[in-house]
Order: C-alpha cells, then structure tokens, then sequence
C-alpha cells in the first residue's frame, strides 16, 4: 500500500457543487471516486463513476467507493459530501497532519457538529471502517470512537484536527426536511447508543 489519497463523493440529485470538488481537491481525477445512488445520473469525465441503486444506506456507499479506491493502491481516503467546498490543498494539509499524529482518522479544524460528517480522511492501513448496520446517521461518530479506540502501539490511532479550509454548505437541511431521513437517523441513534453502551443524557 502506498500513500496515494483518494476521494470518495456519494451522491444523488445535489450535484452543483461537485464539478468544483472535483477541480480544488486538488486529487487527479483518476483518484477520485463519485458513487452515484440514482440510476441514470449524469456521469463525470475522467474521474471513476460507480453506482449503488439498493435501499438507502451512505455508509455502504462510503464502503463501496472506499473498497474500489483501496483495491487501485489508496493508502488514504478523503469521504466528502457532494455540499462542500474546499480550498487550499486542505486535503492534502489533513493528510499530512494524520501522518506527523500518527492518527487514524483526520478532520478540517475547525468543523460543525460533533464530529466532521462531511469531510474526513481514513488510513486504510487501520481497521476502522464504516459500520453498514448504520443506515444514514451516526456512522461518521462510530468511526471516531473506533479510531480513538485502535492500539497504538500496532497501528495508527484516534483522530487528528488540522487547521484547512472546509465549508459545509448546505447543513444538514436534506435531512430535517425528509421524514424517512429522520426515521432512520432515530434508529441509527438507539444502535450508537447500544453499541457503544451509553447513556442518553435526561
């Protein structure tokens, strides 16, 4: 495995902002994975095109195009959503701040939220991968605990926040307007919980 860098973009019918992902990534486009989840969906030059048309799930999307880039050679995989913007080789400064950590996962600082679900970088050299039990949410804060739980002593581990330009620019709107969405992230929310024997706060 070497340490090439490679971009995996899930996506469905939010498709505005990926030509310029694309462009500032600043990944060749035969690193770049876009995993279309719509049949039919207009396809992209020069970067790999794959598609997922079974029942919603983004995490086995993330796996889908995370497993094409890893078997081509990818050392580090950037999951970006399609709503993002980058500048500044910010992909690259998170890689190399994962490396000088020895970290397993790696986010822009600063980020929203708990956790950076929009833009994060994993070393496929470690175990942590996306949980598919997960259907759209929680999965991304799964992955966090999972690299802060790896042994450092055998592996790259926890989680590094490196300064670089990542704007998320959409939120979280697709979700808080669709009720499936939500149905499925309550779901997703009792099997975190469960998983990693927490207590929800009263």
């Amino acid at each position: 495995m070497n340490e090439t860098l490679w971009v995996v973009i899930p996506t469905a019918t939010r498709r505005q902002y990926i030509p310029n992902i694309i462009k500032e990534s600043g990944v060749p486009k035969d690193q770049i994975v876009i995993v279309h989840t719509l049949k039919d969906n207009e396809k992209y030059d020069g970067v790999h095109n794959i598609e997922d048309l079974d029942e919603l799930n983004i995490h086995r999307w993330w796996n889908k195009g995370i497993n094409f880039a890893m078997e081509r050679g990818a050392r580090y995989v950037a999951v970006l959503n399609d709503d993002i913007q980058i500048a500044d080789n910010a992909l690259q400064k998170i890689v190399e701040g994962m490396k000088k950590e020895n970290a397993a996962l790696g986010y822009p600082f600063p980020f929203e939220g708990w956790v950076s679900g929009y833009c994060w970088i994993l070393d496929l050299s470690t175990d942590a991968r996306p949980d598919e039990r997960y259907r759209w949410w929680y999965g991304d804060r799964d992955l966090d605990f999972q690299a802060n739980m790896l042994d450092c002593n055998t592996s790259a581990c926890g989680v590094a926040h490196v300064y670089s330009k990542v704007r998320h620019l959409e939120g979280n709107v697709n979700t808080r307007d669709n009720n499936t969405l939500m149905e499925l992230t309550k779901k997703d929310e009792e099997l975190f919980f469960a998983k990693w024997n927490l207590q929800k706060a009263e």
